[in-house]
């Protein structure tokens, strides 16, 4: 159970895990980043809603000046399935940040 800067509790499911560092996958270079996945979920620069998944779905963001494929932002799309039930579907890099409504900023961002 990983804990979001709210508090909000969010499961990384054993199965969404296996996805996201798929060898054979788009994001296998997340397997030695999770480290950096936690942090984007505590410590998000960004948090803007999906919108591909309007009613269930944030992506959080935080900036890394290194990682395992250069400088990028890590977006971690969260599902909200209740107040007390959300997991991470997928995590991976970008170097933009995904349009969406803004539903919180860091100060100073």
């Amino acid at each position: 159970m990983i804990y979001d800067f709210q508090g909000q509790p969010i499961r990384l499911p054993w199965e969404r895990w296996l996805h996201i560092i798929d060898p054979d996958g788009r994001h296998a270079y997340m397997a030695s980043m999770r480290a950096e996945l936690v942090e984007t979920l505590e410590d998000p620069d960004l948090v803007v809603r999906s919108t591909v998944d309007m009613a269930i779905g944030r992506i959080y963001h935080k900036w890394f000046q290194s990682t395992a494929v250069g400088s990028k932002w890590v977006r971690a799309v969260v599902y909200f399935i209740s107040e007390s039930d959300a997991f991470i579907a997928t995590a991976y890099v970008h170097g933009d940040v995904i349009a969406g409504e803004v539903l919180w900023r860091k100060s100073g961002q």
